[in-house]
């Protein structure tokens, strides 16, 4: 009965490009989906805030405001002249 040998010398050394990610790599990753929930964050603020604004006007009438808004697009008038005044 022989029993086979191994030899511990003959292990190879791990290869460089199957370690996985670098520490550059899940920097970036990291530091990516920081800024995507930031930027989900503030939409999601500007969005709700809009919605709020628009559910709180909504049927309300103010009518300086569309006086004002509708002004705007009016042409100018001149006054008119002193002596039609009199």
């Amino acid at each position: 009965m022989s029993s086979p040998t191994t030899n511990s010398a003959t292990k190879t050394a791990p290869d460089p490009q199957n370690e996985g990610l670098g520490g550059l790599s899940i920097a970036l990753i990291v530091i990516g989906v920081i800024l995507f929930v930031v930027l989900m964050a503030v939409t999601a603020f500007f969005v709700t805030r809009a919605i709020r604004d628009r559910r709180r006007n909504h049927g309300e009438y103010r009518p300086q405001f569309e006086e004002l808004h509708h002004a705007k697009d009016l042409p100018y008038l001149q006054p008119p002249a002193v002596e039609g005044l009199i």
